[in-house]
């Protein structure tokens, strides 16, 4: 017998995989009500901040025939990632893919008419530049969307607010957002863009 051999994988889901797919699951529809809320209209230009596994993008980008869903990442593997979940989009032109971040979206100004973003606010490296490019990207009018756990966030809930207000944005609102699974509820932010 060969002790040194590598024992037979398991083919059946662990623990772990089992919870990673709750979690998928949760923010997919995190991301669907996102895009729900921001009544897009055909013809509409969207950022999507973290494109991450493309629920988001695929959802903005079937709600704007005529228009476009942008989605920005960081990560080449998480927009690939994107890109394989919307072939069809992506080929329309309705879904275009970037690299970039909060702080550099690579947009220009007032080129969008909604920023949506599912829980990445933590991960920009800082909040208020952030903000600030999202509202140069934002048209008159336009409107961001963002929802973020509070145990990820890093700062008290209306901090974010007042630096939203600070950036330029009118008419913030917070809410708390329905139950999760096994984490806290989260955060929504919506802000508009004066005209």
């Amino acid at each position: 017998m060969n002790r040194s051999a590598a024992p037979p994988r398991s083919t059946t889901s662990t623990p772990a995989r089992g919870l990673a797919r709750v979690f998928e699951a949760r923010d997919a529809r995190t991301e669907r009500r996102l895009v729900e809320h921001a009544r897009l209209r055909p013809g509409d230009s969207v950022l999507v901040l973290g494109a991450g596994t493309g629920t988001g993008v695929r959802a903005a980008g079937v709600m704007v025939p005529g228009g476009v869903a942008i989605g920005v990442d960081p990560s080449p593997d998480a927009l690939r990632l994107c890109a394989a979940s919307c072939p069809d989009l992506v080929d329309s032109g309705r879904v275009r893919l970037r690299t970039g971040t909060a702080a550099r979206t690579g947009l220009s100004n007032a080129s969008v008419d909604a920023v949506l973003s599912t829980d990445t606010v933590h991960l920009w490296s800082d909040i208020a530049t952030g903000f600030a490019e999202l509202h140069r990207v934002l048209r008159p009018g336009g409107v961001l969307l963002l929802s973020v756990r509070r145990s990820l966030l890093g700062c008290k809930p209306l901090d974010l607010r007042l630096i939203a207000r600070r950036a330029g944005f009118t008419e913030v609102i917070m809410r708390l957002g329905p139950p999760r699974l096994f984490s806290a509820a989260p955060f929504e932010l919506l802000a508009r863009k004066p005209r």
